[in-house]
C-alpha cells in the first residue's frame, strides 16, 4: 500500500472503506481511511457527532481504536449502524509509530498505525465491553475506589497515632474501639484528636459506601445465571464472580480455558533459545483486580484444605 497520506476534511460516505482507524482524544477524534484500492485519506480534526452521522450512512466497514474509556460506548454504537469493530492494544500501536514513523508520534499518525495493525489477523485484539457488562464494570470501579479510600485513610489514622506515641496493633479495626484508644488518650494533643476522629467517621462513612455496594453486588451475582456458575468453583464469591463477568464478557471468544488464565496474566513468563527454554513469574497481564481476588481466592482454598 502506499505511505502517501492525502488529507481530507470529512469522511466521503460514497467510499467504501477498507479499514478507518481513528485516534480517540476526549472531545475530537483524527482518523485514517485506507479504500480497497489502499488509498490512505487522513482527517486530522473530527468531532464524535460528524463521526457517527457518516457512520449512520457508510456501508459496512471496520473500525479500528486503540482502548480507552470512550472506546465501549463508540464501539457499541458502530455495530449497532452494521460496522466491524477492533481495539487494538495501545503498545502495538506505539512499536509502530516507533519503526514506521520514526517516533513522530501525532494524532494522525496514531490513526494511520491502528488502521494498517488491524489488518494483520494474527495480532490480539480486545474486545470492548457492551452495555450490561460496562454498568457491572463501572460499579466495580467505584467499589475499588471506595475501597482504596478507606485504607488509605485508616492507614493514614493509625500513622499519626504512632507519630503521637499511641501505636494501634494490626488486628485492632473496630472503629468503636480505635476511637476510644484516640479519645482517652493523653498523648495527643485535643486539637490533633479532633481532627483524628474526623478521619475516623470519614473512614465510618467510607464502610458504610462499601458494605452497600457489596451488598448490591451479592444481591446481583445471586440473580445472575453466569455470576452462579461463575461462583460454583471453589474460592469465588461475588464480587469475584461479577468482576470475571464484567471482564470476560463472551467466554466464547477465548479457545481454551487456559487462555483465561492467560488473559489475566497468571501464566510464568517463557523464555526460550536455542535448546534452552526458562520460566519465571507471571506475567501480570489483564485486570489487576480480577486477578488479586483470583490468587485471594486460590490462596483460601489452600488454607482450607491444608486444615
Amino acid at each position: 500500500m502506499p505511505r502517501k497520506r492525502i488529507l481530507v476534511k470529512s469522511i466521503d460516505t460514497s467510499i467504501s472503506y477498507q479499514v478507518i482507524g481513528i485516534d480517540l482524544a476526549k472531545h475530537l477524534v483524527s482518523a485514517c481511511l485506507i479504500t480497497g484500492a489502499g488509498e490512505i485519506f487522513g482527517i486530522d480534526r473530527l468531532t464524535y457527532d460528524d463521526l457517527l452521522k457518516s457512520a449512520e450512512r457508510m456501508s459496512p466497514t471496520l473500525f479500528c481504536m486503540e482502548p480507552c474509556p470512550e472506546v465501549h460506548y463508540l464501539a457499541e454504537k458502530l455495530q449497532g449502524y452494521g460496522h466491524h469493530t477492533k481495539v487494538i492494544d495501545g503498545a502495538a500501536v506505539k512499536e509502530y509509530i516507533k519503526t514506521h514513523f520514526g517516533g513522530q508520534k501525532t494524532d494522525l499518525n496514531d490513526a494511520q498505525a491502528i488502521a494498517f495493525l488491524s489488518l494483520d489477523t494474527n495480532l490480539p485484539e480486545i474486545t470492548p465491553k457492551n452495555t450490561s457488562n460496562s454498568v457491572l464494570s463501572s460499579i466495580q470501579a467505584v467499589r475499588e475506589q471506595f475501597r482504596k479510600e478507606y485504607i488509605q485513610s485508616f492507614v493514614s489514622l493509625k500513622g499519626i497515632c504512632q507519630r503521637w506515641g499511641l501505636p494501634i496493633s494490626k488486628g485492632v479495626m473496630n472503629k468503636n474501639k480505635v476511637e476510644e484508644l484516640v479519645s482517652e488518650s493523653k498523648k495527643i494533643p485535643q486539637e490533633v484528636k479532633d481532627w483524628l476522629l474526623e478521619l475516623l467517621q470519614s473512614c465510618r462513612e467510607l464502610q458504610k459506601r462499601l458494605n452497600k455496594i457489596s451488598k448490591y453486588l451479592k444481591e446481583y451475582a445471586d440473580n445472575d445465571e453466569i455470576c452462579q456458575k461463575i461462583m460454583s468453583v471453589p474460592g469465588i464469591g461475588p464480587i469475584t464472580a461479577t468482576r470475571l463477568k464484567a471482564t470476560i464478557g463472551d467466554i466464547q471468544r477465548f479457545e481454551k480455558p487456559k487462555s483465561i488464565v492467560a488473559y489475566y496474566g497468571l501464566v510464568p513468563k517463557s523464555k526460550a533459545t536455542g535448546h534452552n527454554e526458562k520460566k519465571g513469574g507471571i506475567t501480570r497481564r489483564g485486570d489487576r483486580v480480577a486477578r488479586s481476588l483470583l490468587i485471594e481466592g486460590a490462596g483460601v482454598v489452600l488454607n482450607l484444605s491444608a486444615d
